[in-house]
């Protein structure tokens, strides 16, 4: 059945409110129970797996938050979330700032620090380049911004920039009621501590593209630079024991973030180079590890090769 258009606008109001502005996480990938110690190299691989998908996740729920705060009007507007206090002492020059101090909504994440967003400003003729000018380029500064999970007060903590780029201008309510996808660029240069003491450099380059068809809002993820002969690179760096990594995602990531009973659960594949190994990670699969091809999937398998030379598999809930 086809949503008419007038509760189409509000109910996808009402979930970017509620999903975006809050930083809910609600059926999004939880955080992942500690692997079972082994000697074929399982919990090494979770924990890779696992702090790629955390990195990513937490960059994403960010730029939301942000994307948020610059929707709607010419510039920047304020808008209210569990556990943060918004700045727009400067908005008149394009700045905001979201200052992070205490639980979000769904009560698993606790957050501080901070993150300012600035939209690029003319000091010649006071004016301010509108997020939802084609092109516009926002600049977004995190700011020991750390994220504890409540489960099990582990934590991992942000500093550097990302630069999100709107490709095709537009708001995002105005052109999914529309029919038109929406597209950011996002450029990443961060640095992530962990509680145990350990960082990574973690790098990213990719696009995230929103669409809507009869009521359903999916959201696509492509990694779109090369780096080290891979193509198709979402992210690279350093791991948290000072490995170098790649990231590559040869079959896009997807999910449903309205409109289907299957909401944050992802499906797509990514390869993570380590050194000279590569882990594959395969999302939208069921409890055996065979790719969903309907109804919700269980979760996403990892697969790898021991230093015996024995391919291995591990299956992870979402």
């Amino acid at each position: 059945m086809t949503i008419k258009r007038p509760i189409l606008k509000s109910f996808i109001a009402i979930t970017f409110a509620a999903l975006v502005i809050t930083g809910c996480k609600k059926e999004e990938e939880p955080e992942p129970t500690p692997a079972p110690v082994a000697t074929d190299g399982t919990t090494e691989q979770s924990q890779r797996a696992s702090d790629q998908s955390n990195s990513d996740n937490e960059s994403n729920t960010a730029m939301d938050e942000a994307n948020t705060a610059m929707q709607d009007v010419s510039t920047t507007r304020d808008f209210q979330a569990c556990g943060m206090i918004i700045d727009s002492s400067q908005k008149a020059i394009g700045k905001i700032t979201l200052n992070y101090n205490g639980n979000d909504c769904s009560g698993t994440r606790s957050r501080s620090g901070s993150i300012i967003i600035k939209l690029p400003y003319d000091s010649t003729t006071s004016t301010i380049t509108r997020w939802s000018d084609p092109g516009c380029k926002a600049e977004l500064t995190f700011v020991n911004y750390k994220v504890t999970y409540l489960a099990n007060n582990k934590s991992l903590k942000f500093n550097g920039t990302h630069s999100i780029t709107n490709v095709y201008g537009g708001y995002f309510l105005q052109r999914l009621l529309a029919s038109q996808p929406i597209v950011y660029k996002v450029r990443a240069d961060m640095q992530i501590s962990y509680d145990d003491g350990t960082s990574r450099i973690w790098k990213a380059a990719k696009s995230r593209t929103y669409s809507q068809v009869a009521g359903v809002v999916k959201t696509t993820v492509e990694g779109d630079t090369i780096v080290n002969g891979h193509n198709d690179v979402a992210a690279w760096g350093t791991t948290r024991m000072g490995d170098s990594f790649t990231l590559d995602v040869p079959t896009p990531i997807a999910y449903y973030i309205y409109g289907s009973t299957c909401l944050y659960k992802p499906t797509g594949m990514v390869v993570l180079y380590v050194a000279t190994k590569s882990l594959s990670i395969t999302y939208g699969v069921d409890i055996a590890g065979t790719i969903v091809t309907g109804g919700c999937p269980y979760g996403y398998k990892l697969n790898w090769t021991d230093i015996q030379g024995t391919p291995q598999q591990y299956v992870v809930a979402y």
